[in-house]
């Protein structure tokens, strides 16, 4: 059986790492992969709680919240395996990244976030595909334009952008939608690229 691993990372907290993670799982169910497993290496648990309030069929959560853990749990795990992040640890996102297929980078358009996500990229080996998304975006906006333009002039590929009506702000109370589905499905096809 093949196996990929996609770790969702930023150095950045509050991104939307964690709704890239359940809705890039809960896409690749829907694709047919099996088995998915989202393995939450971030302490605060944000995935498997709002799996835990809202299970997805098909997608096995496990809690991994340390670099020893994390990097136990990616060495068992047959399929396709997305793994939630934490922010600002350097460390365990290299131990992490080091075995990935394909990194996805969560952003928001403008503030500081250019940094923290350069900051990011750069612990990533140039062998491995990554792309960013930016996620919450406000559609029609001079910030969102502005955060493409400065991406593409950076070289760095952009797997998508993700309207702000997708985000799950509301945390385990809300329930995937239908429209997010669909932009992380186009996110997932990205990172699956040259993987079959």
């Amino acid at each position: 059986m093949l196996s990929m691993n996609i770790i969702v990372t930023s150095l950045k907290g509050g991104v939307g790492k964690s709704t890239t993670s359940i809705y890039l799982s809960a896409a690749a169910v829907e694709r047919g992969y099996d088995p998915v497993t989202l393995i939450d290496a971030d302490p605060q648990a944000s995935s498997a709680e709002w799996l835990e309030t809202w299970p997805v069929e098909g997608i096995t959560v496990v809690e991994a919240p340390s670099e020893r853990t994390a990097t136990r749990a990616l060495g068992r795990v047959e399929g396709l395996a997305v793994v939630d992040t934490p922010p600002g640890n350097e460390r365990i996102t290299q131990s992490i990244v080091a075995q990935a297929d394909a990194v996805v980078v969560p952003t928001r358009a403008g503030g500081v976030e250019y940094s923290r996500v350069v900051a990011t990229l750069e612990l990533i080996p140039s062998r491995i595909p990554r792309g960013v998304v930016i996620c919450a975006a406000r559609l029609g906006t001079n910030d969102l334009d502005a955060a493409i333009a400065w991406w593409k002039e950076q070289k760095v590929p952009l797997w998508g952008v993700i309207p702000e009506r997708v985000s799950i702000a509301a945390g385990p109370e809300a329930r995937l939608s239908r429209d997010g589905l669909e932009a992380y499905d186009a996110v997932l096809q990205q990172a699956m690229r040259g993987w079959r």
